[in-house]
């Protein structure tokens, strides 16, 4: 987000003060503000029946990266092996998987779903050169991703799977493999900092939620490898009120989802970031241009006075931190990575304002 831009790509609103009073004076007379509060457990049974579980397949962590890296310690087969993943994700996906002491091994994502997929996996899992522990699965911007086809996989395959469905809270649902939700402010239900991690192997959940507290497990021994990634009791109040407002919130993200699809409905050279808008919601909107003009169009559109973002960059595996770290080809990732562009998508928007931000797009994919 840039100050100067007049239509900035991004304005993040939380629940006002007043949605907030009433938890706050809770918290204070509770005297309880972390470790497993009873508004953090309030939290996770509301979010448990958003998701259709029950309580004890839900917990909440402190952000969503401590969330995958959690869930990636609960379910990696062993440490220091290769966790198969794609280049087309942010930075935080293989920071979680470092952090889980496994080694980011980026594969490439099928070019009409943008994830990538269990042959893909299984293909590089039969070359590699030391033991593949677990596979780190990213949600492409939100959309669905078949939960049950990466359990089906970890059967047969002995590989466990990981969900990184970030920006995913509206289009997840739960299998055995874990799947993570960010509840950053930038979500569509955010907490200011937060992430959930949800599966129907209770067991599984319950293994996160012990690491989230420093491995302990009822008492005060550390049981697994862990360390503090609780939810604290302020940002559970905010989490709270977001679901209170969340028929609110919904409603107006699907009206600009529709104003996006109506608006580009006619541009021949720019489409949708794959199955946006079919019956879920997001905090982004991001277009992909026939050609590789992003970096053209970025620019265009900020000389208009409007802002866009590359959200993913260029790839994990151009990112210095990663960039020694083993890779198969990635043509697509890289193909996508000077195609894709996140356009102004927040609650300020007007029809008038879609329509002038298409427009500039449209002008600049013709150049």
């Amino acid at each position: 987000m840039t100050t100067s831009a007049t239509i900035p790509v991004m304005l993040p609103q939380l629940p006002g003060a007043a949605a907030l009073v009433p938890y706050l004076e809770e918290i204070d007379a509770n005297r309880w503000y972390s470790n497993f509060g009873p508004l953090q457990q309030r939290f996770e049974a509301r979010l448990a029946e958003h998701f259709h579980l029950p309580k004890d397949n839900v917990v909440c962590v402190g952000n969503c990266t401590a969330g995958l890296m959690l869930a990636l310690l609960a379910v990696a087969r062993e440490r220091g092996g290769y966790c198969i993943m794609p280049s087309f994700s942010f930075a935080a996906s293989a920071h979680a998987v470092l952090a889980a002491g496994l080694v980011p091994f980026f594969i490439d994502v099928d070019p009409c779903s943008w994830t990538i997929t269990p042959a893909g996996v299984a293909e590089v899992a039969r070359t590699a050169d030391r033991p593949v522990s677990a596979v780190l699965v990213v949600s492409s911007f939100g959309a669905p991703v078949d939960v049950t086809e990466w359990d089906d996989f970890a059967e047969a395959s002995g590989i466990p799977a990981v969900i990184d469905a970030a920006a995913g809270f509206d289009a997840v649902a739960a299998g055995k493999s874990p799947v993570v939700v960010s509840l950053h402010a930038t979500k569509v239900l955010a907490a200011g900092e937060g992430g959930v991690v949800i599966s129907r192997d209770a067991s599984l959940v319950a293994s996160v939620g012990a690491r989230s507290n420093f491995g302990f497990r009822g008492d005060r021994r550390a049981s697994a490898a862990g360390f503090n990634a609780k939810l604290s009791e302020y940002n559970a109040a905010v989490g709270l009120a977001s679901l209170d407002a969340w028929p609110q919130k919904r409603a107006a993200l699907w009206r600009l989802t529709q104003l996006y699809r109506d608006a580009l409905a006619g541009v021949g050279n720019i489409g949708l970031s794959p199955q946006f808008g079919d019956g879920w919601v997001s905090s982004t909107c991001n277009i992909a241009f026939d050609r590789t003009v992003a970096e053209t169009a970025m620019r265009e559109l900020a000389s208009a006075g409007i802002d866009s973002r590359q959200w993913w960059s260029k790839g994990c595996h151009c990112e210095p931190a990663f960039s020694e770290y083993p890779r198969g080809d990635l043509s697509v990732t890289e193909e996508l990575s000077r195609r894709v562009l996140g356009l102004p998508f927040h609650e300020g928007l007007r029809e008038d304002d879609i329509k002038r931000i298409v427009g500039v797009a449209a002008a600049a994919a013709q150049r």
